[in-house]
């Protein structure tokens, strides 16, 4: 719109061009800024204003071309939306898919969706907070993230106003009561929330993943989704149902090492805020935030007499200051029978868990903006580079996800090639055109066989054959691209020669001079660059 704005702006009265007018030089202006300005000069020194070339005043023509410019122009600026950012006003927005899944299981990233989410309408420069949840399907998941969108859009509501009507439907993320998986994939809100804070306003973002402990995805299927959940949250929400069990306690085990893998591998805090969510609690006489701490308690106990510990990770996590429980009580048969998701059919005590639970998190949200291993800030630019390099590695590892361990090699891997493609080209740049090719040979040997004693797997019997396989593909994969650079090198080396050498010649016959002054006649100088040439 910039681009296209300085198009039709007016020299004179910077300005849009308001019928606009041609003169000889070819340049255009308002009709009447063109006049007012003229009418202040003799006709003899009428010039146009920007390239001051001479003009007379019949060379005034209206331009049509320029005319049906302007009206489009001014047609997309009404369309085009309010600037986003820290003091901008809230778009509605609308729930983006930014990961796919196809039939396979493979991940697919939308990565101008997640442009749009983490880049633009001020994120880019932004710290920025992810509200991500996961768990079980069909718990909820998509219905409690469209009461945080409601929160959200009122920051001043008080005492549950922002709750909305008692007959308003909930709409936002796609959800709805039955059996079937509704979301699928990662699904992101399209448009942040600005929440003011002590060092200026964060960008908090909504994150929803598909239901995990599905009997139709695979259990790499599942890692991949964590570890694109591990990048898009700095405040994770683990959905459990009824209480927290042993299969619950499995799947955070399992989410704690992706975790973990993927921070190392991205320079990333692996898990900065988790929230066990416990929906349809019965188990507790207390709910909410106390019996939530009760709760904990209880697992903690549970987990620590276990000898040995089946799910230490969980222990450790589940032991910090940073993670907390919240006891949910079932909703009421109305809601979980209806399909609105009004005020009206939820039951009273459901009704005040969730306004106390939602008012909870959305006002703590700015103290949880994401940071690195370091603690330093990370804008939405920053994070989105994290999560397209994370996408690509995926796409380039046919296995090597299927477990965190398998999925920590595949990361190793990947740094052991990159370190050598960067080794090759500082030595193709500290390289001098009196390169033999040799040295390009004696190169690539060390390079690739650097490469094949640092990735792995070491031996066959380490783990499968598919890892074996992904090994020698990777380290073929290197070998062309190394072989490639060098071709591309030499040849540049050789035109680079070949120039220098005409360069060598044409000097040597303009110094000859004349046949009088050196001896030569000009047939022998055309000799001597033509003998040149056979020689190149």
């Amino acid at each position: 719109m910039e681009q296209l704005r300085e198009d039709v702006t007016c020299s004179i009265c910077l300005d849009v061009l308001e019928d606009p007018v041609s003169i000889e030089c070819g340049h255009n202006f308002c009709r009447g800024c063109l006049s007012t300005h003229w009418s202040q000069v003799s006709a003899q020194g009428r010039r146009c204003p920007e390239c001051r070339a001479p003009c007379s005043r019949g060379r005034m023509i209206p331009d049509t071309r320029v005319k049906s410019l302007v009206e489009k122009f001014t047609e997309l600026l009404r369309e085009e939306p309010e600037p986003q950012g820290p003091g901008a006003q809230m778009e509605p927005g609308r729930p983006v898919q930014l990961v796919r899944l196809d039939k396979e299981g493979g991940l697919t990233l939308d990565e101008e969706a997640l442009s749009r989410c983490l880049e633009q309408g001020g994120v880019g420069d932004a710290p920025v907070c992810l509200v991500s949840i996961i768990g079980e399907q069909r718990q909820g998941k998509s219905f409690l993230l469209n009461y945080l969108l409601r929160r959200l859009r009122s920051p001043e509501a008080r005492d549950g106003a922002w709750m909305g009507r008692e007959d308003e439907p909930l709409e936002g993320f796609e959800w709805r009561v039955d059996e079937e998986r509704v979301t699928q994939g990662v699904w992101a809100w399209s448009q942040p929330f600005w929440v003011p804070t002590e060092g200026g306003k964060v960008a908090v973002l909504l994150v929803d993943t598909e239901g995990s402990m599905d009997l139709e995805r695979n259990k790499e299927t599942s890692i991949k989704l964590c570890a694109m959940s591990m990048l898009l949250s700095s405040y994770q929400i683990l959905n459990v149902g009824c209480q927290v069990k042993d299969p619950d306690l499995e799947y955070l085990e399992m989410f704690l090492q992706v975790a973990e893998v993927v921070g190392e591998a991205y320079g990333l805090e692996p898990v900065q805020h988790l929230d066990l969510l416990v929906r349809d609690s019965s188990s507790s006489l207390v709910l909410g935030a106390q019996g939530g701490e009760q709760h904990l308690r209880h697992v903690r106990q549970m987990l620590a007499a276990m000898s040995p510990c089946r799910h230490p990770k969980a222990l450790e996590a589940l032991s910090r200051s940073s993670s907390r429980c919240y006891l949910m009580p079932f909703p009421g048969k109305r809601i979980s029978t209806g399909n609105q998701g009004t005020l009206r059919d939820m039951d009273e005590d459901f009704r005040d868990s969730l306004r106390d639970y939602v008012t909870a998190l959305v006002g703590s949200a700015g103290q949880h903006v994401r940071r690195d291993r370091h603690g330093e800030l990370l804008t939405g630019t920053q994070l989105a580079a994290k999560i397209k390099n994370l996408s690509d590695v995926m796409k380039k590892h046919r296995s090597g996800f299927s477990s965190p361990c398998q999925m920590a090699i595949a990361f190793h891997n990947q740094g052991a090639l990159d370190r050598a493609r960067r080794d090759y080209n500082d030595f193709l740049e500290k390289s001098n055109m009196c390169t033999f090719s040799e040295e390009f040979e004696v190169q690539d040997k060390e390079l690739l066989e650097r490469c094949r004693t640092q990735v792995l797997p070491k031996k066959e019997s380490t783990l499968n054959a598919e890892l074996m396989e992904d090994k020698e593909a990777l380290l073929t994969e290197l070998e062309a691209e190394l072989t490639q650079e060098a071709e591309r090198f030499k040849a540049a080396n050789e035109k680079h020669k070949k120039m220098a050498l005409r360069g060598v010649v044409a000097a040597a016959c303009t110094g000859l001079g004349t046949p009088a002054g050196t001896g030569l006649s000009a047939g022998a100088c055309a000799g001597l660059g033509a003998g040149a040439g056979a020689v190149l």
